[in-house]
């Protein structure tokens, strides 16, 4: 079963060899490495250019990264596609702990997740980004899909839903994810970090524009949960997860000075206040005192004194908020 790796770049000249040298060194042999460079206008095309023939290659104009992805969907010859930004980079057993998860539902599964290393460029450190339930809407909801690098999907499954959105600005693999699960995707998740993701400090869309980030996140998940109330598969837990992701939304909102839509997403939280009892027990617990006694903004004001006098070192009850 030939595995399709197709990686975008776009200026990732720091990155793009890791990438590479990480897909070709796969211990699953039956591969292909594409690349297609979107118009970048660093050093990234020399690098590209001296793995040779171990690699297709395809230069072309920028227009985004999503229309990089799409075109690398229709140079794919592979049954499975893995999708692998310039910037990150695979661990050598990946692609063999995924195919093997597949055993023999093979015809049955459109995607396969895994968790993936989260890699903080500036401190360094890692973290493993887990998925914590079996249930993809459930990940969806609590924004547990993951990053792109961790995923493996059917190539028809893909073609089937239109391919990736050439203008969504962010949340990219969530709305593909959307869609796939939307159309009866069927998924499966693995318990093996095999990829690293990268964060950088700066640059992408979440870090320049982070309630814009929030407002599509949100948009997101209210169309999955619009779909599986429609269907009648909205469970107690998809709705305990929604009031949960629907306040975190609303903290971070007010936390990045819109408080406007930080009581929008309040209101919206409280929509689904019977399972206030179950969402409130995720919250730290002296923010669900204030939170209950006196109100959402005074208790976010509270939050952001706190968050202040622990700036200075002061140990208190905040440093559960």
């Amino acid at each position: 079963m030939l595995v399709s790796i197709l990686i975008p770049c776009y200026n990732a000249e720091p990155w793009i060899g890791e990438a590479i040298r990480s897909a070709l060194d796969q211990d699953y042999a039956n591969k292909e490495v594409i690349v297609v460079d979107d118009g970048s206008t660093d050093g990234s095309l020399e690098v590209i250019r001296g793995f040779g023939d171990r690699i297709t290659f395809q230069p072309g104009p920028h227009a985004g990264a999503n229309a990089a992805r799409n075109r690398l969907t229709d140079l794919a010859r592979g049954e499975w596609l893995q999708y692998l930004d310039a910037d990150d980079y695979l661990l050598p057993q990946k692609l063999t702990s995924q195919v093997q998860m597949l055993g023999d539902a093979q015809g049955i599964v459109d995607v396969i997740c895994s968790p993936v290393i989260c890699h903080t460029i500036n401190s360094g450190a890692d973290r493993v980004l887990a998925i914590n339930h079996a249930d993809a809407a459930l990940n969806f909801i609590n924004w547990g899909m993951l990053q792109t690098t961790g995923l493996l999907f059917r190539r028809t499954a893909v073609l089937e839903v239109g391919g990736w959105k050439n203008d969504q600005p962010c949340c990219q693999e969530h709305e593909l994810l959307l869609r796939l699960l939307v159309a009866g995707g069927r998924f499966i998740t693995g318990s093996i970090p095999a990829s690293v993701y990268r964060v950088h400090s700066e640059g992408t869309v979440s870090r320049r524009d982070p309630l814009r980030v929030i407002r599509i996140r949100m948009e997101l998940t209210n169309r999955l949960v619009q779909y599986l109330d429609t269907i009648g598969n909205l469970t107690s837990a998809h709705r305990s997860a929604l009031f949960v992701a629907r306040m975190e939304a609303a903290r971070s909102a007010y936390a990045k000075g819109d408080q406007q839509l930080a009581a929008q997403l309040y209101e919206k939280a409280c929509e689904v206040r019977v399972e206030w009892p179950r969402g409130l027990a995720a919250l730290p617990f002296s923010y669900r005192c204030a939170l209950q006694i006196l109100g959402f903004k005074r208790a976010e004001q509270l939050a952001s004194l706190q968050r202040r006098w622990r700036s200075f070192g002061s140990p208190s009850f905040s440093q559960s908020q």
